[in-house]
């Protein structure tokens, strides 16, 4: 098991494209059609995870030649066209659902095998008694190490490579249908019916359109049962691609509804035209107020803000229903999701372990966990929202998320702890053993992680009141910067050194007053931006200190000091990573030197203008009496970074425009920086 993972609140809007793995359940289908085709198969954009390596390392055990490139996603297989190298061999599958079931089948097509199959505890307790039954019928044989008839793990499976007729009972699974359906034209005269009806009916679809894509069509007659018109080995393909997993494609739909409603991610290769029933939650999340922009086989999630409550039925794509079920703890009003009796045999109990987890954060659910544990016929569960609750749980400390080994369980709460719960950033959940996400998706953590850290940084230059302060606090506030204003960085040097009695004309009393300072960083919030305040000796000043006469008389001087300059500069630049450590979408900072010498390679590098008397009647409104063509003079003729316009800067003149129409316009820019690189 891996060590607990705190997750930290996103502060910002999360945004960027989402990285997302191929589909486990198209990549397994896939390896299987392969193998059974004749001739050389390449994947493209395959999922590496625990249970695709699972059935790569047993389809090698049988003698299959499977070569893989982790790094590129792709993975080759020569094909037999239905022969299997192998008669006797044995495989753990773990606790791989679409390994065990598929290959199951698969071995059943061998004349005269044996093998014998084991997988975890928690493989052993999910249904086989249907697909095992149905093979039994058939002709196999699959026993128990005591010799009796097998219903589940462990067991020795002999075969005689012919498949006949067969009924199967896929009420549990739709695994248990598929696995059959993809052997079936490998089989002269072979059909597969159903006693009584599946659930997750878009995988057995998924499974039907990839045998009609691998060359061997399936059909269903009027009586339900499937059958093979032209039967015999799959055609190997030269290039197959595997889709980006819709399931895990949920996570990131609803990533928008904890991290604010400026949200925006895209999510490539995510179509409802495509192989998985799971896009279906995209309708969902559109029910319960998200806004979604589907366009030439991606889907941006612009935004959610405001999760409402409602009654879904989450039968023909339950993978997805832990990813609702977590978010609806903050809706505004209750969640019932039905149709999802069958993941009670999943991974783990499903319903019952998001209930008691639910529990433990403080909401009510019904049917209870007690009840749950009592009923195992319990089938639907309705979440009961409440952010007080969840306040009053967390309020001595982040509560451990017990996974129970499920990678959804544990990917779902990765994304309600992404929640700033308290407004302040602090982790209010913990993720026990996150790495059994590698079963689906081995980087999760890391690819939610990157939708903070798609990083720009804004440079804002000018003479004195341009509009600095204004403008980049409201960048800050819309786009989800930190905001950094060096302005005050040197406000704050001069009071310090005044109160040192040091003096702009005598260098050596500066630098010895600056060799007794310590620099530190305190976020604030200042007209609704969060704000970088730069701390001295740990003491943060009250912003009227920095706003005095003695202050202004002084700081254009002291700032035009090389010693002060050269003190402060590493610190400024050390905003970036600060602002990346708390969380934010990038830093706008400003200043005069910021485009030219302390940020020379921000992504977005904007100096702002405006006429005199424009800015004269500024600064006289914020009650500030300095002369800006004085202070401009000053600046501009400094000998250590001197204010001029940033070679390549975007030079905007706000003389005639409002905040907002300057604000619009240096964001296009940024949406333009922020596209990935």
């Amino acid at each position: 098991m891996s060590p607990t993972l705190l997750i930290r609140p996103f502060q910002t809007p999360a945004r960027g494209v989402a990285q997302i793995p191929g589909s486990k359940s198209i990549t397994n289908r896939a390896l299987i059609l392969a193998a059974l085709a004749d001739g050389v198969t390449l994947f493209t954009g395959a999922l590496f995870s625990r249970d695709t390596r699972i059935l790569i390392a047993a389809l090698q055990s049988l003698g299959f030649e499977v070569s893989a490139d982790e790094a590129a996603c792709t993975i080759r297989i020569n094909g037999l066209g239905g022969r299997i190298p192998n008669a006797r061999a044995k495989i753990h599958v773990g606790n791989a659902g679409t390994a065990a079931r598929f290959l199951t089948a698969f071995l059943a097509l061998a004349p005269g095998g044996c093998y014998e199959l084991d997988g975890d505890e928690a493989m052993r307790a999910r249904p086989m008694s249907g697909l095992l039954d149905a093979l039994t019928a058939g002709g196999c044989r699959a026993l128990k190490p005591d010799g009796s008839p097998a219903s589940g793990f462990p067991f020795t499976l002999h075969t005689t490579g012919k498949l006949g007729r067969l009924e199967v009972d896929a009420s549990a699974s739709s695994q248990l249908l598929s696995a059959l359906l993809m052997v079936l034209p490998l089989s002269a005269g072979a059909a597969v019916s159903m006693k009584g009806s599946t659930v997750s009916e878009p995988f057995v679809e998924m499974t039907a359109r990839m045998c009609e894509q691998f060359g061997r069509p399936l059909e269903r007659h009027a009586d339900g049962s499937w059958f093979c018109p032209a039967p015999g080995a799959y055609s190997a393909q030269s290039s197959y691609a595997i889709e980006p997993d819709a399931t895990a494609a949920s996570y990131f739909i609803a990533l928008p509804a904890v991290t604010g409603f400026r949200a925006s991610i895209r999510i490539e290769g995510y179509a409802a035209g495509g192989l998985q029933g799971d896009t279906a939650f995209a309708k969902v999340a559109a029910a319960c107020g998200a806004t979604l922009k589907p366009a030439n086989g991606t889907l941006v999630t612009e935004s959610w803000s405001g999760i409402r409550g409602g009654d879904f039925d989450f039968n023909a794509f339950s993978d997805t229903f832990l990813t609702l079920a977590t978010v609806a703890t903050l809706a505004d009003g209750p969640v019932k999701i039905s149709g999802i009796a069958h993941t009670r045999k999943q991974e783990t109990d499903r319903v019952l372990a998001m209930a008691t987890e639910l529990e433990r954060l403080g909401i009510k659910v019904a049917p209870t966990a007690a009840e749950l544990r009592a009923d195992d016929t319990l089938s639907s569960l309705t979440i009961f929202p409440s952010k007080a609750a969840l306040r009053r749980v967390a309020a001595d400390g982040p509560i451990t998320i017990r996974t129970y080994e499920d990678h959804r369980m544990a990917m779902s709460f990765g994304v309600l702890g992404s929640f700033d719960l308290f407004g302040d950033g602090r982790p209010w959940i913990a993720i026990e053993d996150p790495g059994c996400t590698a079963k689906t998706f081995p980087h999760f953590f890391e690819a939610l992680e990157a939708l903070r850290t798609n990083f720009v940084r804004v440079s804002v230059d000018g003479g004195a009141a341009s509009g600095k302060s204004s403008t980049s606090r409201r960048l800050a506030q819309r786009h989800g910067l930190l905001h950094v204003d060096t302005g005050a960085h040197y406000r704050s040097l001069t009071r310090a050194l005044l109160m040192a009695d040091a003096s702009a004309d005598d260098l050596a009393s500066v630098k010895a007053a600056l060799s007794k300072l310590r620099v530190g960083s305190r976020l604030i919030t200042r007209e609704g931006a969060r704000s970088s305040a730069l701390t001295l000796d740990g003491i943060l000043p009250d912003d009227a200190d920095l706003r005095t006469p003695e202050v202004n008389a002084a700081v254009s001087k002291i700032a035009a000091l090389p010693a002060v300059r050269t003190f402060l500069l590493e610190y400024q630049r050390s905003q970036v990573k600060y602002a990346s450590d708390q969380g934010f979408a990038g830093v706008v900072m400003e200043g005069r030197d910021i485009g030219s010498v302390v940020l020379p390679d921000a992504e977005v590098r904007i100096f702002l203008e405006a006429d005199p008397e424009a800015r004269a009647q500024r600064r006289a409104a914020e009650g500030q009496s300095d002369q800006v063509t004085q202070r401009d003079h000053l600046d501009a003729t400094r000998k250590t970074a001197p204010l001029v316009c940033p070679t390549g800067a975007h030079r905007l003149d706000n003389t005639h425009k409002s905040l907002e129409e300057v604000v619009a316009e240096i964001g296009e820019f940024i949406k333009v920086s922020a596209l990935p690189r």
